[in-house]
Order: C-alpha cells, then structure tokens, then sequence
C-alpha cells in the first residue's frame, strides 16, 4: 500500500454549501464475484491510504453561489435523498445481515461492490487546518465536518432559544448558515455542545486542539480626533439610521470629526469607501484601545455602564469608530464577496471590535432628549429586553431552578420598589441588553443574571465567573455545573439532567458541601494525545468504512459488532457526590467568601461494595455522529476491545499502555486550574509540540467499548471512570449510532474510549434523583 498522505493539500474547500460527503472514483469494474485475497495488515496508521483522499476535495463554501459540477465518474451513488429522514437503528438490526445475501464469507467485493454494500448511511468524517490569519507560522486552527449533516442527522444539540445563538457570531452571512471556520470565535462555540448533556463535537473536540489566541503582529501608531461623550452619542444615535446617502456628507464627518485623512491636502482626498475603511482600520489597531479578543474584556457592560466616566468615555469612543467601520464594510454598494473576502482578513481586534458594534446597533438605541435650550440628555433602549427576559425563564424552566416563583415575580417587573433587571450587576447589563460577544461568556451571564433575580441565593453565588470555568454550585439540594467542568460532564448523563446554554442541571446534591455554595474543581489536563495537523487531514482516510484502498475487499476483513443488549446490569447507583477541599488553594482568592476549590468524587454503590471515582482528569465526551440504516460492519484493522460496565471495568487501570497512549503527553499531570494551563497549550505552536511527540493517531492503537446500557447510572460510571484515569470518550447512544461508526469516530479522533449507552430507561425519562428534596 503507498501513502498518499505527502500529496494532501490542506486548507481546501468544498464548493457546494452543503457538508457534502467525499467523492471516491468506482473502479472500472465487473460485478461478478472474485477470489479472496486478504489485504495486508497495517502497520501503522500513517501508512494507510484510503478513499476519500482526492486533493481536489474541498470544504464546503459559505457562499450560495459556488457551485462546481464534478465529472460524472467521481460522482457518489445518488442516495443522499435517503438520508434526509434518518431511521432508528431498531429496524434495520434484524435485516443487516453479514455476509450479505448471495455472499460466502471467502468471497471479496469490488471496489464499486463495496461502495454500494459497506458505505451507505456509515458516517464518514474529514478534517482542515489552517494557518491562521496574522499570526506568525506555527499558527493553526482545526476543524471536522461529517457527511450529510442537517438539523434531523447532527451530533450538536439544538438551541432552546433564538437568544443563546448568541454564543456564536458568523460574521461573513447568515447565522443559521454555521461553518465553523466563519465564526468570530475559535473554536466555534455553535459545535461547543453535544445533543447529549456533559457532551461536545468531533469539530470542537478536534478544534481545542489548535491555536485559539495566537499573537498578532498588528500594533498601529495613529490615534483618533478627540471628542466629548455627548458628541459620541449623538453620531451614535445618529448611525442607527446608517450612514449619510451622500458620500460627501460621509467624507466630511470623518475626517472633520472622527480621523485625519492623510491625503487630505493632495489631490487625492480618502473619498472611497476602500481607503475610509483603511484609514478607520489603521486607528482601531492602535494598542491603547480595549482588546475584546481577550476574555477578560468580553463582559461589555463592565465598559459602557462603567462608573468610571473615563473607562466609559474610551468605550463608546471605539464603539463610534467600529460602527463607522462595520456601516461601511456591510454598505449596499459593495458586494458579499468583498465583505466576506475582507471580514476574513482582519486582525483578531479589528474583528472583535465589529462584534461589538454589530451587537450594539442590533439590541441598543439611544434617545436623545432637550432638557434646555443649552442641556441634553441621552437614554438607551434595550430593544431586545423581551427577548431575553423568555430566554431566562426558558433556561431556568430546563433546569428545573427551585425558585421559579420568585423568579416570575421579578421578571415581571411590576413592583416599583423592585430594582430594574439589568441595573443588578455588569452581567445583568450584558444579559438583558443583548450586548453579548460570541464565545464563552453566554453561560456565565445568563446564570448570573438568573442568580440576581433570585434574592434566595443570597452573597454566596456572586463569584461566578467566565474566567474560572471549572465551576459549579449548590442551591436547595440541587447542584448546578459549568459544562466545562468535569462534574457537569460526567452528571450529564443521569436520569433527569438537562444541558441547556452551557450548563448542566439539576443534578444530584452533596452533602459535604452548604445549603447554598459556590465551588472551582481542580482538574487535571487529560491523557489524550494533542492533535498534529497531519492527524487532521488523514482523518478520512484513517477512518474510511472500506478501510485501505485496495483492488478487492475480502468479506472476511469486516464483521458486524454489537452491543449484548440482553445481558445488561441493573446493579450500580450513584451513592453520593463527594467534595474534599483542595490542600493548596489558589493565591489569587477574592476575599472572605470567595469559593474554595475542591477535588470531586462520586462514589458508587454495587452489589454491596462503594466504587469511589475520583473526578481528576478535565476529559471530554464527544456525541458520536448518528449513523443511518446501520449496524454497518467494521475492518478489522479497527482493533477495540469490548467490556462490560460490570465486567471488570472498575480494575482496568492500564488503559492508557493497552491502547498505546504512552505517558510522553507533555501536560500530562499538569494542573488545569480553571483556564491558565490550558489557555498555555491552546497559544501552543503545533510545530513546537511535533518536536517532542510522534503523531496522535499513532498512538491510538486500540480503544476500549464500554458497554454502558441499561439504566443512566451505567453511563455515569463510565463517564467517571474515564475522568478518573484521564481519558477522552466518544458517547454513543446505540438507538442512533452503531457500534462500528463510533469506534471508527474514536479513530478519526484519536480518542481511545467509546461509551456506548441507551439514553437510560424509557422510565427515567425527565425525572431527577433527588427532585422529591427540591425543597430542602
């Protein structure tokens, strides 16, 4: 077998705007069968070549208009249609039937007869990589995409409501239109959240790998004309209409008011848009404004309700001179392909700064009234306030929060000694303003602003933060958890837990900790290998349902496995959450009342004995990617080793030697204290880190299929089994994703686990272990 992985041209897209599946060119010929002939066992994944690999392939566009006939011998099987109405698994498990009818196992199929045998409905999996845009090399950003995903085949989680689309920002198009190399924010927060509670995406589990706040080379010296706040909120005020019709009139405020025109005293004044663009870009990238690329600037409301009139002043300075710049870029005489083309090619800053004034012109509008013949006053209007006011309650409703009653009365805001909504805190401001940047600030200001409508919840909550994400806490026997925080991702899985806007609840209380407690968790960096963007390209090809191209395809060389859904345990139960203050807490405390930090536990009950898990390693859960008209059958060069929940799983503690994870992980051991180590790798070169590892998807050589049916404890065992020993899982619910799918997903991943569960009981359904102790 040769390698084809030297001819890969990465960064490459797809022309329609559909995630297309790959093209793989049928081999001419017959149909009869063939003799045997076992392919050549892989040595190392590298080597293998499959289809799908074509270096013509590219990414889909975001553009409609983009589409480009391939010749007819590279086009697929027309069976896309199939695809549109995804059918349980259940009716096809009694048809599937291996070898298929009119078959001997010591037949081989031709490439075309394995295409139309093996592949149809099995999902298939690519990767890009690009460097990134204005950072020096090294610099990448990863992304995956499946085969014919929609809104009834997908591994994200839905939104329950049009405001927590927020999260994520597309600023080249429409935003039911996601790419996630299109979002303002990397990774992209739109594929942050898997449809099973505590889970991610294969695009964000691959995407966490790259760079995601690389250094830029932008620093420009030019600064703007000084102006009085009044003065800004006037143009402001003034811009919610757009911009003059008359390009003189447009030239004239600029460069009078705004900026200097270089040029202004040639004969070649800055009257185009192009060089006003230029001229506006080249002042916002002076250093002195706020970066919002950086997260800690990204709760905008701590600027434009500041007390501080200066810190305001600067604000709404740059907001002004975003505005002008977003009103010109998104002009109607300049075309989307320009808009995009440039959008694309911004400096992070300049880009963020966009987001805040899209955001602002969006949910803001600002009054102006005479109060004199001298004086004015200027109000603002949350326009979008109604829409986040349902949003709040949509997400305290999904989380079942105990104080529903209080909260409706507050919202309802018709007590007059009762302080308005978002005049309770910053957060408060953002939340119901709508003023939210894209990323991972939403969780944090919808539950802060949900706690500052709840007076209940009293000093104990405050500290809640986006900048420690590794968070959680208890309210009236109930705890609630950051999704990304390790005990959320693990209790995400119990019967009656929800996730909803990057949390997770109600899940089960503790009795370690007070009635109503804030907590940070200490977590560990995972054992996973860091991905290489030669693991992301080869992800077709490693993972390709035909396995390595060949001239024939030997039935022997695929089986159907299955999970033993007759045997299932009914035993294990969650005992108890178990929390022990950390011995070393960290430094930077904010005070009396602040949060601890803890080491988390859950222990299990089981045939009498107590199975503690202790919750170490901050591991991720990936949706596996719902396959159709499966079980499909899996190459066996796809090695995994089946066990049961009940079969020896608590004294596996070897998994990382046994599946060929060896420990040469850099940041392994390493602390994760909520975002410093990880924030460190995610800055990383990738080229740094290929110097001291070999690639990932060589060193997952077998992954381990966790048999976790039956009832939703199982699958929280298994989850916390993976946590507890540092390993990643892909999460399959069996109903939607057949055995060789998920495991052949855990290779594209070089995830070395694959949970495979139910969902839990038809009983259990929206029922919670302790919703009888709501009350407490």
């Amino acid at each position: 077998m040769n390698s084809d992985i030297g001819h890969w041209q990465p960064g490459q897209r797809q022309s329609d705007v559909h995630w297309l599946h790959h093209h793989y060119p049928p081999e001419q010929t017959q149909l009869a069968h063939i003799p045997k002939t076992r392919t050549s066992p892989v040595v190392t994944r590298t080597k293998v070549a499959r289809y799908g690999s074509q270096s013509s392939t590219q990414r889909p566009s975001s553009s409609g208009g983009e589409h480009i006939m391939l010749p007819y011998r590279f086009a697929p099987p027309r069976r896309a249609e199939s695809y549109s109405h995804p059918t349980p698994l259940e009716e096809f498990r009694s048809s599937r039937r291996w070898p298929p009818q009119g078959y001997r196992k010591d037949d081989a199929l031709t490439p075309k007869q394995a295409e139309e045998i093996i592949c149809p409905g099995a999902s298939t999996f690519k990767g890009y990589w690009d460097e990134i845009e204005h950072a020096p090399p090294g610099y990448v950003r990863y992304y995956a995409v499946m085969e014919s995903e929609h809104q009834g085949r997908t591994d994200r989680a839905s939104f329950r409501h049009t405001a927590y689309r927020d999260i994520s920002l597309n600023m080249t198009g429409a935003t039911d239109t996601q790419f996630p190399w299109l979002s303002l924010e990397q990774p992209c927060m739109a594929f942050a959240f898997g449809k099973s509670a505590g889970t991610t995406t294969l695009n964000y589990w691959v995407s966490k790998s790259g760079s995601t706040h690389p250094p830029t080379k932008f620093a420009g010296s030019v600064k703007p004309r000084k102006l009085k706040l009044l003065q800004i909120l006037d143009r402001l005020r003034q811009l919610e209409n757009g911009l003059e019709d008359d390009p003189d009139e447009q030239y004239r405020y600029l460069y009078s008011t705004l900026i200097e025109d270089p040029d202004r005293y040639s004969e070649k004044p800055h009257f185009g848009t192009e060089q006003q663009i230029a001229d506006l870009i080249t002042v916002l990238t002076h250093p002195s404004w706020i970066d919002f690329s950086q997260p800690k600037n990204q709760v905008v409301a701590k600027f434009f309700d500041s007390p501080d009139q200066h810190k305001k002043q600067e604000f709404f300075h740059q907001l002004l001179l975003a505005a002008e710049l977003h009103l010109r870029i998104h002009s109607n005489n300049r075309s989307d392909k320009a808009k995009r083309k440039l959008i694309l090619q911004l400096p992070p800053t300049i880009a963020w700064d966009l987001a805040v004034a899209q955001r602002w012109l969006e949910n803001m509008t600002i009054t102006k009234s005479r109060t004199s013949h001298s004086q004015s006053t200027f109000s603002f209007e949350l326009t979008s306030k109604n829409r986040q006011k349902e949003a709040l309650r949509v997400f305290a409703e999904t989380l079942k929060w105990p104080n529903m009653d209080e909260l409706e009365y507050v919202l309802d805001e018709k007590d007059p000694q009762e302080r308005p909504l978002e005049d309770r805190s910053a957060d408060a401001m953002s939340w119901f303003s709508g003023i939210i940047l894209p990323g991972k600030t939403l969780p944090w200001l919808i539950m802060n602003s949900l706690i500052d409508c709840d007076r209940d919840t009293g000093e104990a909550l405050k500290y809640l933060t986006h900048m420690h994400p590794a968070a959680g806490f208890q309210y009236r026997a109930n705890t609630y958890w950051s999704a990304d925080c390790i005990v959320g991702k693990v209790l995400g899985a119990a019967r009656g837990v929800k996730q909803v806007a990057g949390w997770i609840g109600p899940c089960i209380y503790s009795p370690q900790l007070k009635r109503t407690e804030s907590v940070r968790i200490r977590q560990l960096e995972p054992k996973d290998p860091r991905l290489t963007p030669k693991d992301v390209e080869s992800m077709d090809v490693r993972s390709h349902p035909l396995g390595p191209r060949d001239t024939s395809y030997p039935i022997d060389d695929y089986e159907v496995p299955m999970a033993d859904r007759e045997d299932v345990t009914d035993l294990i139960r969650v005992e108890k959450l178990g929390f022990q203050p950390a011995k070393e807490q960290p430094p930077t405390r904010q005070g009396a009342g602040a949060p601890l930090t803890f080491d988390a536990a859950i222990y299990f009950a089981c045939r009498g004995k107590s199975w503690p898990m202790r919750l170490r390693y901050n591991v991720d859960f990936v949706n596996a990617f719902p396959c159709h008209q499966g079980p499909h059958v899996l190459f066996y060069d796809f090695s995994y080793k089946a066990i049961k929940i009940d079969g020896g799983l608590v004294d596996l503690n070897d998994w990382d030697r046994e599946s060929g994870l060896v420990s040469r992980h850099r940041s392994r051991g390493r602390s994760a204290s909520p975002s410093k180590h990880s924030s460190a790798l995610a800055t990383t070169r990738w080229s740094d880190a290929a110097e001291e590892e070999e690639l990932a998807h060589m060193r997952v050589t077998k992954v381990l299929a966790i048999e976790a049916l039956g009832v939703s404890d199982n699958e929280v065992f298994a989850r916390a089994w993976c946590a507890h020993h540092g390993h990643s899982a892909i999460v399959a619910n069996i109903k939607e994703t057949c055995m060789a799918c998920a495991i052949r997903e855990a290779y594209a991943a070089c995830i070395s686990v694959v949970i495979f569960t139910e969902g839990g009981k038809e009983e259990e359904k929206d029922r919670g272990v302790y919703d009888g102790l709501a009350e407490r």
